[in-house]
């Protein structure tokens, strides 16, 4: 990926493109040129701000943009790296996938050098951006299949201090939630190189459906200008006031995924966000392709929080029906 025409040393604004090639039957030098802002203001922290991984996930791409516009009238401290689409051909399209090379970006890092289109971008994210920076910051939403009661997301942190500083930032956008988990594909995520290098990594799910709010358009700019102020880039206006600690919610393994058995539709009893009992009837399962099944009761494994519902009603065997979150009592993220 190509930012030669980027001064990183450089005070003041840049707007630029990271530009990356993609020859095609079509085009056969085509380039990917994908919106890239710079704010520099002197030495201090350096944060990279992402959107956009999938492209069926509005909130990040609509805040970032905005926010981009927002600081070019303000005096920053340190770096400040936007990119509001960094996945811009599935965001253009309208996919979590690329529509390049059918691939998920945030399931492809650290990337390959010579791989499709798709992995070289993540690999151009892996050696040429995360390593300018010392905090990182990848929102997400729930896209089409899924939505999401709006948390914020970390991965457990073996060092205290460290969870603890990914917490505190995490606390900066104002959601009830902030869930803690480790994915089992963690190892393919964006979130485990930055973690890797020993730097910040904090991430979301604000909603889904594929649809955005005007609530997670608030939850997205309100956290970032927030966040901004508590990692020392911006003054503090009064951004960093918070009603109430936020809830952390623990997602501890596969117990807490419910899948679905069978193709059909889903007819939800609750809402993301809804605290329901152990073997709560959350759902029932319609396979209206059989007459004679009637709808199935669909269960909660464990008492807790609807932290994500399927997000469009059909489903597919092994989609992903609801995961429901356990409650850590003994914490909250201040």
């Amino acid at each position: 990926m190509a930012t030669h025409d980027i001064d990183w040393r450089k005070d003041g604004y840049q707007a630029r493109y990271l530009s990356l090639p993609n020859s095609t039957n079509a085009s056969a030098w085509a380039t990917v040129r994908i919106p890239i802002h710079i704010f520099r203001g002197g030495d201090g922290p350096v944060t990279l701000l992402l959107g956009g991984c999938h492209g069926d996930e509005y909130e990040a791409p609509v805040a970032l943009a905005n926010l981009a516009g927002e600081l070019r009238g303000m005096a920053v401290q340190g770096t400040v790296i936007v990119v509001p689409s960094v996945n811009l051909p599935a965001t253009l399209s309208g996919t979590r996938l690329s529509p390049l090379d059918g691939l998920n970006l945030n399931r492809e890092f650290p990337g390959n050098p010579r791989g499709s289109v798709t992995q070289r971008l993540a690999h151009a994210i892996s050696t040429q951006l995360v390593p300018l920076c010392d905090h990182v910051i990848d929102l997400h939403s729930g896209g089409r299949s899924l939505n999401f009661v709006p948390c914020m997301f970390i991965h457990e942190q073996e060092n205290p201090d460290r969870n603890a500083a990914f917490l505190a930032a995490a606390a900066c956008f104002p959601t009830e939630y902030v869930l803690v988990t480790r994915e089992a594909h963690a190892d393919l995520m964006l979130d485990d190189v930055v973690e890797k290098a020993g730097k910040l990594m904090v991430s979301s799910e604000l909603g889904g459906s594929g649809t955005l709010t005007p609530g997670t358009a608030h939850i997205a700019l309100r956290g970032l200008r927030t966040l901004l102020v508590h990692l020392g880039h911006i003054e503090d206006y009064g951004l960093r006031s918070r009603s109430a600690a936020q809830r952390i919610v623990r997602v501890p393994g596969a117990g807490s995924y419910i899948y679905a058995d069978h193709s059909g539709v889903i007819e939800p009893c609750v809402v993301p966000g809804e605290i329901v009992e152990d073997q709560q009837v959350i759902a029932y399962s319609h396979q209206l392709d059989r007459l004679d099944v009637p709808p199935q009761p669909v269960r909660a494994p464990h008492a807790g929080l609807v932290v994500a519902l399927n997000g469009q009603g059909a489903v597919h065997r092994g989609d992903v029906i609801a995961v429901i979150g356990q409650f850590d009592e003994q914490s909250r993220a201040t």
